[in-house]
C-alpha cells in the first residue's frame, strides 16, 4: 500500500490546481459582467436616447448646429456624459457631423424628434380635456406616454382630439411631417414696460414647481396682465384687479405678446402695411396650416402685393414670401404697426 506522502501531496496539488482554475474563471466572469454593466450604464436606453434627441432638436432650432457640451448643458448632465450621448445619437443615425466640430440631426433624427414633440403635446391636450388632469401635472405623464405610443396611435389620438393646434401650455402642435412652429412671443420680462398690457401665450413645461406656482397665481395662456411697476428683481402685475409680484427669474419662463388695441383681419390691410399677428381663427387643420406658414402670435407680417383680381395676396413673414387666399387672410387677426 502506498505511504501517506505518496498519495497526499499529488492529490493536494490536483485540488489546488482545480481551485486556481475555478477562481480564475470566476474572476473573468465577474470582470466580463462588470464590463457589460458599465457599458449598459454608459449607453442611454431608448427613453433617455429619445429625450436627448428632443433636446438636440431644441438646440438645432435655436442655433442650427450643436456640440456634446451644448447637449450636456441643455440636459443638465456632466459634459462627459453629454459627449457620450451625442456619440450615441450619431451611432443611431439620428445625428451627423457638422462644420467646426459640431453636430446636427439627420433627416431621420429630425423627423423622429418632431413626432416625439407632436405625441407629447397631443397627450398633454388629451390629459387636460379627457382625463381632467391639472395643468401642472400633465407634462410628466405625457412624457411617459410619448415613448410608448406608435405612429398609428398618434394619428388616432390626433383625430380623436379634432386636430388641435395648441397644447395646454401654449405650444403649437405640428402637423404630421411638418416643422414644429416656433412662437414669436418674447418672455414676459423682455416685454414688461410700465403700463404695458400683455397677453400670456405660453408657459415653459418645466420646472414643475414653478409651473404650479404660475398657474396658482392665474398666469395661464390667454390671461391678460398689465405691468404696474418694475422693481429690482421683481415685476408687479395687475391681473383681474389684483396686484401680484413676480420674480424676474420666474418671468423668464412666461412668453407674452402686447395686447392689441383693436385687432383686424389681415385681409383688410392695404399693400405696404406692417402688422403683428395676434391670433388665427378656424381651428383644427386650418389653424395648424397657418401656424406652419409662420402666422404665430407675435410674428411680424408685411403686405407685399395683391394679384390683379385681388386674390391671392403676397405677404412676407419671417423672411419668407407667402401667398394667401382672401378667406385665409381674413382668418388671421393682426394689430397694424406704424413707424412711430
Amino acid at each position: 500500500m502506498p505511504s501517506f506522502s505518496q498519495w497526499f501531496w499529488p492529490a493536494l496539488s490536483v485540488v489546488l490546481a482545480g481551485l486556481w482554475v475555478w477562481t480564475l474563471m470566476r474572476q473573468r466572469r465577474v470582470e466580463s459582467s462588470a464590463a457589460r454593466t458599465s457599458g449598459a450604464e454608459q449607453q442611454p436606453g431608448p427613453v433617455e436616447a429619445e429625450d436627448a434627441l428632443k433636446a438636440a432638436h431644441t438646440l438645432q432650432e435655436a442655433q442650427h448646429t450643436w456640440s456634446g457640451e451644448d447637449l450636456a448643458r441643455s440636459m443638465g448632465v456632466p459634459a462627459a456624459m453629454g459627449r457620450e450621448v451625442a456619440s450615441a445619437l450619431v451611432a443611431s443615425n439620428w445625428a451627423e457631423n457638422a462644420p467646426f466640430g459640431n453636430l446636427r440631426l439627420t433627416d431621420t433624427g429630425e423627423a423622429h424628434a418632431r413626432e416625439l414633440v407632436r405625441a407629447h403635446r397631443l397627450w398633454e391636450r388629451y390629459l387636460i380635456e379627457r382625463e381632467g388632469m391639472p395643468l401642472e401635472e400633465i407634462h410628466a405623464e405625457a412624457h411617459r406616454r410619448e415613448h410608448e405610443t406608435t405612429p398609428e396611435e398618434v394619428e388616432k389620438l390626433d383625430a380623436e382630439l379634432g386636430y388641435p393646434a395648441w397644447d395646454p401650455h401654449g405650444h403649437a402642435i405640428p402637423a404630421p411631417g411638418s416643422q414644429v412652429p416656433s412662437i414669436a412671443a418674447r418672455s414676459l420680462l423682455e416685454e414688461a414696460k410700465p403700463s404695458a398690457r400683455l397677453r400670456i401665450v405660453c408657459l415653459d413645461d418645466e420646472p414643475a414647481p414653478l409651473l404650479a406656482q404660475l398657474i396658482a397665481m392665474g398666469l395661464k395662456p390667454g390671461a391678460d396682465v398689465e405691468v404696474v411697476a418694475r422693481e429690482p428683481g421683481i415685476l408687479r402685475l395687475m391681473l383681474d384687479g389684483d396686484t401680484i409680484p413676480l420674480a424676474d427669474a420666474a418671468a423668464r419662463h412666461v412668453a407674452a405678446v402686447p395686447v392689441p388695441a383693436l385687432p383686424v383681419p389681415l385681409g383688410e390691410l392695404p399693400v405696404g402695411s406692417r402688422a403683428r399677428v395676434t391670433g388665427v381663427q378656424g381651428g383644427g387643420k386650418h389653424e395648424r396650416r397657418m401656424l406652419d406658414m409662420g402666422f404665430v402670435p407675435g410674428a411680424e407680417v408685411a403686405v407685399v402685393r395683391r394679384a390683379p383680381l385681388g386674390d391671392p395676396v403676397a405677404y412676407r413673414i419671417k423672411g419668407t414670401a407667402v401667398a394667401l387666399r382672401r378667406e385665409d387672410a381674413y382668418a388671421v387677426l393682426v394689430e397694424e404697426l406704424t413707424d412711430e
